[in-house]
């Protein structure tokens, strides 16, 4: 083998390298950007990989029925607490990773009591008697701790008002045990038990 005959080679070589390894890095930078947050919930606090920029709601449900996946499907909204991020005026956003129900921080919360109805049919969510799309409380008082107390025997949903990873599904078992069903923007589901 000649010696340019090598350097062809070599040159190929490291060539296919970086590109295997420009396009594993452009992927995860990529892709990243794609897939849903880790977000964690617990009874004080919500916490998420991606952080959160947008309001985050709390809706406080009637459960008139299950579905297949072991979620609500028909149910009534009857109370909303909204954890408004607070940003500085005239400044790029800048994301919370943290909120925590019984602790003040960059965020403020409202509440509203409701009766909105909801029927989630083949993938489609159908608010009955609402031309409501997104939900978030109207009340005009601020407090600095989320006014919500979370109530064994009760299912709640978390909005994150994200376009992939919607929100989250929250039943308080009598033991104090959440269970959880997490709801993308396709189709749920992902259910996981945790403790308190």
């Amino acid at each position: 083998m000649t010696k340019g005959t090598r350097n062809v080679i070599a040159i190929s070589l490291a060539f296919l390298l970086f590109l295997a390894l420009g396009g594993y890095y452009l992927g995860n930078i990529f892709g990243r950007a794609y897939t849903p947050p880790d977000i964690n919930v617990s009874l004080n606090e919500i916490s998420s990989s991606g952080g959160f920029m947008d309001p985050i709601t709390i809706e406080k449900l009637k459960v008139d029925s299950i579905g297949k996946e072991q979620r609500p499907v028909k149910y009534v909204i009857e109370y909303v607490a909204t954890c408004t991020i607070n940003q500085k005026q005239g400044e790029p956003p800048v994301a919370l990773n943290q909120v925590k129900f019984n602790e003040a921080g960059r965020y403020s919360w409202s509440e509203e009591k409701v009766d909105i109805s909801i029927f989630h049919s083949d993938g489609f969510t159908n608010r009955i008697g609402s031309p409501q799309r997104a939900i978030s409380s109207g009340d005009n008082q601020k407090y600095p701790i989320c006014p919500l107390k979370f109530e064994k025997g009760n299912w709640y949903f978390i909005n994150f008002h994200d376009p992939v990873f919607i929100g989250v599904y929250v039943f308080i078992d009598n033991a104090g045990l959440f269970k959880r069903v997490d709801t993308y923007s396709g189709e749920s589901l992902y259910n996981k038990t945790v403790d308190k």
